[in-house]
């Protein structure tokens, strides 16, 4: 037997309990959560653009009546409901219900169109649609490819009932409303029941079910204590941008403030100005991004215009953030602290974080007290210092692609190691620090180029305010080429874009190997494609590059 080499947390292992998620976030009297347990008035969720704002109280009382009115319904245990909207005060109420009814929730992403949604309501079997009304003329398309018939009992607004559109047949959430119910218990063995499907952005095929179990759910909420940013009741705020269907901001904006006392203010999306409005408006303390939204600020020039001094810590995480634009962030707001964290749908989503205390600027932090982690080429550990590919075991790992266990099977080994397809190096000390995606490593003559390290470095030219680095293949050398996409800033004229491609292709030449260098082009374009969580759709870009590459390679200038 091969002897493999294990990493594991400094810290030690939490206790993990094994009960419903809904009992252990929102616990009624009396109560075996071993959170902290906090005033019923204290507020919960705030709407951002209205001020509107429900406690945590009414969040509480209001899921056992939506537990009701779903039972009511014929809606069961073990049942799906898809919950389909931009982030709001009744997103996190339906939510909420739909746990304490021990129901499946299946969050989808508020940008879907109509065959999207029906992929998921399909492949999910979901019984219950629960939606924003702005969606519905995209359900009236989406309905034709569903696989059931929705009664219109069984679709339910995310809407103030004031605010339902007239002569709708649905009934928003509060008027599905009924006798409070106990919420559905799910302890022991039975903890190992699906309470969240989230689906994987779908970067090869069909997005995939991913099964996160209460147990899953449990175990990563104690396992953050130590590691993770500390919030602390009555002096902390968190504004809440990401989408709540994405498993960064549903743990961490929807749960993570909730199981500490700490309010949620939610923006339905990232619009720069009500962004800086809120967070002046709500004195916001903390708040969570990504690296586009990290670049939009670093160029913006509205942030000097407002008051942004209660801001002193965010996580910038769900894709690689490179050292260089950390340090740019940090000298522009030199009073914020940004530690960043790793971690997947499939993980539930957190492995490696750091905190505002503890950071070290290009890393995505250690690993939490509950996961063993080990970094894989061809099968083979790598030496202490070399990149490999993460895999991690432990009791987030998710139960499995629902409805699909080739899938399953080919992502997780026999022994429970999951497979992150992500490339990553560890010091000694302990700290990660991502370096590429397995399937995204261009080969170039036999050499591996990292997309990610270009894209890194792309960004310290002055002039790219964007970048994003994918392979396209030349028939002629029977090789990949590195090709760049670049975003120039603002200041840089159209007629200008012409030498300025020409320009940074020169400039990387300088600063890279051989192999690394852009011989595929430079292409300037308005915006990078990138998923709600800021991942670059290399897909995309893929897809855009074999197409112009047919219409006008770039011929080489040498065979080397």
């Amino acid at each position: 037997m091969p002897v493999h080499t294990i990493y594991t947390s400094d810290l030690p292992r939490p206790h993990l309990p094994r009960q419903s998620f809904f009992s252990y976030i929102s616990p009624g009297a009396p109560t075996d959560s071993p959170l902290a347990q906090y005033d019923p008035s204290l507020p919960a969720y705030v709407d951002g653009l209205t001020g509107r704002t429900i406690t945590r109280g009414a969040v509480h009382d209001g899921a056992l009546r939506l537990a009701g009115g779903l039972k009511a319904l014929g809606v069961r245990r073990g049942d799906t409901a898809c919950v389909w909207g931009p982030n709001s005060v009744e997103w996190a109420q339906a939510a909420f219900g739909v746990l304490a009814a021990g129901v499946v929730l299946s969050p989808a992403n508020a940008a879907y169109e109509p065959h999207e949604i029906a992929h998921q309501v399909n492949d999910s079997n979901a019984s219950v649609l629960i939606i924003d009304p702005s969606l519905l003329p995209k359900l009236e398309t989406a309905r034709q490819h569903f696989e059931r018939n929705f009664p219109s009992s069984r679709i339910l607004l995310l809407a103030e009932t004031s605010a339902k559109p007239p002569g709708s047949p649905f009934k928003t959430i509060y008027e599905a409303y009924a006798a409070p119910v106990a919420p559905e218990r799910f302890d022991g063995e039975d903890a190992h029941a699906v309470a969240v499907m989230c689906y994987s952005s779908g970067t090869t095929g069909l997005p995939k079910g991913v099964e996160t179990t209460h147990y899953n759910l449990t175990s990563q909420f104690q396992g953050l204590p130590g590691t993770y940013v500390p919030l602390e009741s009555g002096k902390d705020s968190l504004l809440g941008i990401l989408p709540l269907s994405h498993v960064y901001g549903f743990v961490f904006i929807l749960f993570q403030p909730f199981s500490v006392g700490v309010p949620a203010v939610l923006l339905p999306r990232f619009v720069e100005l009500d962004v800086l409005k809120a967070i002046e408006r709500y004195k916001i303390s903390y708040t969570l991004l990504v690296p586009p939204i990290i670049i939009v600020l670093l160029n913006s020039t509205n942030v000097d215009k407002y008051d942004l001094s209660s801001l002193n810590k965010l996580t910038c995480a769900a894709a690689p953030l490179s050292a260089e634009l950390g340090q740019a962030f940090e000298r522009r707001f030199p009073n914020i602290k940004m530690p960043e964290g790793y971690g997947m749908t499939e993980t539930s989503p957190t492995v490696t974080t750091s905190s505002p205390t503890s950071l070290v600027r290009g890393s995505v932090g250690k690993l939490l007290p509950i996961w063993e982690a080990r970094l894989v080429n061809d099968g083979v550990d790598a030496p202490l210092g070399e990149r490999g590919e993460l895999w991690v075991r432990g009791p987030c790992v998710m139960k499995g692609y629902h409805n699909n266990p080739s899938a399953t099977a080919s992502s997780i080994t026999p022994d429970g190691w999951f497979k992150t397809g992500d490339v990553l190096t560890r010091s000694d000390d302990g700290w990660f620090r991502v370096v590429d995606r397995v399937k995204e490593l261009i080969k170039y003559k036999g050499f591996q180029v990292p997309p990610a390290e270009l894209e890194g470095l792309l960004l310290q030219h002055p002039k790219v305010a964007d970048s994003g680095v994918v392979g396209v293949y030349d028939e002629s050398q029977a090789t990949e080429l590195p090709r760049a996409y670049i975003v120039p800033k603002s200041h840089i004229k159209p007629d200008e874009h012409h030498g300025l491609v020409t320009e940074v292709s020169e400039w990387i030449a300088q600063r890279v190997a051989g192999h690394k260098k852009l011989r595929g082009g430079v292409i300037a374009i308005d915006a990078i494609p990138k998923s709600p969580s800021g991942k670059i759709l290399r897909k995309d870009l893929r897809k855009r590059a074999e197409h112009e590459w047919k219409a006008n390679p770039v011929k080489p200038k040498a065979r080397l």
